[in-house]
């Protein structure tokens, strides 16, 4: 279809948006086929979601003392839930690939949607390059250390170590952006197939960690005896003894104050379902689709999410999570204190411990596909739009894939992979931070739409109401406001990361990098005739 035959689509400067002018846009259709189904779009919901990354919540909870898990899980699932509602109506009205680029420079300005783009396929693209190597550290190294000293093979542990080195996440990760970007060059049905399946049987097997750890905790499973077993007489006493030498408490009393800071762990899960927007222009349900799916993933994500931090205590104990999570790695008795290798040393079964372990291998690797997807849709639209190299925007006739732009965030990933890999750059960053930010912003300006966009308002289907206040201005204030609060956690928590001078200094770095970007490629269009303000005045081609 066409941008002049588009409904609902808004100009930056006011006012509603007639029919495109002939030759704004070089071709008719940027060659992406609406193919993906509501189900598909949830399941890459849930993958955004990160639910192993649950491991690193419990990793930190020494480091908030006093907090409860579930709660602040409880209070971070309110504020994803009420920004995925406002994001599912907002991109209702501009379905197009790109995430926030184009709801954003149409409903706003281009120079803010541009920004807000540039920062968040920037920051797509490096957690494509990180998330592969953690794969190594959550999925490898606990299933081949634990199945070594499971059946005494030493040959085993050194492996599973081989695996959490630089070498073992660069050759790995190197290898899994390439299978997976193959992935996305045959197409989003070929992706989403092979997703659906690998998936479901990874979740699975997360259902199956959750029940081992509640059959800990009625005791048909003993942590402190098979820890003792693998790691010698007196290992559990020994790492309670250390965590509290280590000045960790292991009976803390509930706090508010900590529990409210300790939110932003599990909203660097929740909040990221959103980013299914990025490929709106390839979804078959345009009106629903997303609004359907980005919620109802949120609520699933946040259960299992949820129901394996409160079952690792109650299997686990919270004293041995607390020391294994507050104790320097050198004084735990086991090589990994994550979540993963504690299940497996708890179930004492090589089945159990290959399930466990290969769910988080999957679920964790599936994470860097779905961040590839957006990065990729963020330079596709930049390059219909003329703000990036045409070449971005050039789509394959027989897959109906960004060929280029999967080149350039392959490319781009695995640079970023052995950086991380090699040197101690990047080791710091944290992206929670810069991309919050993006997520706070456009789900404030979704807030405001019906407001500052009421015409085209009324003509969307973002158009549905509460006692005659838009529901996305609802859903907009409330979830803005607990928003504003994890994004002021992240930018001043150490231990979280976001506060370290670098990091700082990156993230407003990329920023004014968009920034000087934009400026830039207006002035090239401009100096080859291209008219640019009447691109922005129409939603792109589709």
């Amino acid at each position: 279809m066409s941008a002049s035959a588009s409904k609902g689509a808004g100009s930056p400067g006011g006012g509603s948006v007639g029919v495109a002018a002939p030759g704004v846009f070089a071709r008719k259709s940027s060659g992406l086929v609406r193919t993906i189904s509501t189900f598909d779009t949830f399941f890459y919901c849930l993958v955004q979601l990160a639910i192993p990354f649950v491991i690193f919540n419990i990793a930190v909870w020494a480091f908030y003392p006093g907090a409860n898990m579930e709660i602040a899980s409880l209070i971070a699932l309110a504020a994803a839930v009420l920004e995925g509602i406002t994001y599912g109506l907002f991109i209702s009205v501009y379905p197009r690939s790109g995430g926030e680029y184009v709801p954003l420079s149409r409903a706003t300005h281009p120079l803010i949607g541009f920004i807000a783009s540039f920062s968040q396929t920037w920051w797509q693209t490096y957690v494509t390059g990180t998330i592969v190597a953690f794969a190594c550290s959550l999925g490898w190294a606990p299933l081949l250390t634990m199945i070594g000293l499971q059946t005494g093979n030493q040959g085993l542990i050194d492996l599973g170590l081989w695996f959490d080195s630089s070498w073992g996440w660069f050759l790995f990760g190197s290898i899994a952006i390439g299978l997976f970007c193959y992935q996305l060059y045959r197409g989003m049905r070929t992706y989403f197939r092979v997703q659906r399946w690998l998936f479901a049987l990874a979740l699975a097997g997360w259902v199956i960690l959750i029940i081992v750890m509640l059959l800990g905790y009625v005791g048909v499973f003993d942590f402190q005896a098979n820890l003792d077993k693998y790691a010698g007489a007196g290992a559990t006493a020994g790492l309670l003894e250390a965590a509290r030498a280590a000045d960790v408490d292991l009976e803390p009393a509930f706090s508010w104050p900590a529990t409210l800071e300790f939110t932003i762990w599990p909203a660097y899960l929740f909040l990221f379902a959103v980013l299914s927007t990025a490929f709106s222009g390839e979804v078959k349900n345009v009106s629903r689709g997303q609004l359907i799916a980005i919620p109802t993933a949120q609520l699933v994500g946040g259960a299992l999410v949820i129901l394996a931090s409160l079952t690792a205590r109650l299997g686990i104990g919270n004293q041995i999570l607390l020391a294994a999570s507050g104790v320097p790695p050198e004084q735990s008795p086991l090589a990994y204190n994550w979540l993963t290798m504690l299940a497996s040393v708890l179930a004492d079964n090589i089945l159990l411990t290959i399930i466990i372990s290969l769910s988080a291998l999957i679920l964790t690797t599936y994470v860097a596909a779905s961040t590839a997807i957006y990065a990729t849709r963020g330079l596709l639209a930049w390059g219909i739009d003329g703000m990036a190299p045409s070449k971005l925007a050039d789509v394959s006739e027989k897959h109906h894939s960004p060929t280029y732009a999967i080149l350039v965030v392959a490319v781009l990933a695995i640079g970023v992979l052995a950086i991380y890999s090699f040197t101690d750059l990047f080791r710091w960053l944290a992206a929670l931070a810069p991309m919050s930010i993006v997520f706070l912003l456009t789900t404030v300006v979704g807030a405001l739409f019906p407001f500052i966009r009421r015409k085209d308002y009324e003509n969307s289907p973002a158009k549905v109401e509460v006692a005659g206040i838009p529901l996305m201005t609802i859903t907009g204030v409330l979830g803005g406001i607990i928003m504003a609060y994890m994004v002021y956690r992240a930018l001043v928590d150490s231990t979280f990361g976001s506060a370290d001078p670098r990091q700082l200094a990156i993230m407003i770095g990329v920023f004014v990098l968009g920034g000087v970007w934009y400026f830039v490629a207006r002035a090239v269009r401009a100096r080859q005739g291209v008219n640019m303000r009447a691109r922005f005045e129409e939603i792109p081609i589709e």
